[in-house]
């Protein structure tokens, strides 16, 4: 009989489950509403935290939420913001570290730390704290 490999093992769970009960919360950016798909949203970050599960700090952000009468909290990453930053989210944002722009209104070159495939999957591509990706030629993207 064979041997069950190392791969094999870690399927199973048990001590390869990672330890996830010191987590703050999930890294992502908001969904969309109207006002981020038409203009922009204004918020401030309130704290910047440290998670066990990410290598970079994180900034808790407080948002309204759409519909209900309530507070929604978001954690961002990315280097360079601090505590008291306005944070813009929108269309119409400008260009400033820290902000969530899409992706047509950001310029050819421009430096980005997360990318969405599509709209509203809250960061699939190049998720990093540190401004690492290139903006290339979006003309080929969008064909």
């Amino acid at each position: 009989m064979g041997r069950v490999i190392h791969t094999q093992r870690k399927g199973a769970g048990s001590v390869f489950k990672s330890h996830t009960h010191h987590c703050k919360g999930l890294v992502r950016f908001r969904s969309l509403d109207f006002g981020e798909r038409n203009g922009y949203l204004k918020r401030v970050v309130t704290e910047i935290i440290h998670d066990l599960g990410c290598g970079a700090p994180l900034a808790k952000v407080i948002f309204r939420h759409p519909f209900r009468y309530k507070k929604q909290n978001e954690l961002f990453v990315a280097e360079g913001i601090y505590t008291g930053q306005f944070v813009y989210c929108g269309k119409k944002a400008t260009l400033v570290v820290g902000n969530v722009l899409p992706l047509k209104s950001i310029p050819e070159g421009a430096v980005v730390c997360n990318v969405e495939h599509h709209v509203g999957d809250r960061g699939v591509f190049a998720k990093a704290s540190v401004p690492m990706r290139l903006v290339g030629a979006k003309h080929a993207m969008a064909a």
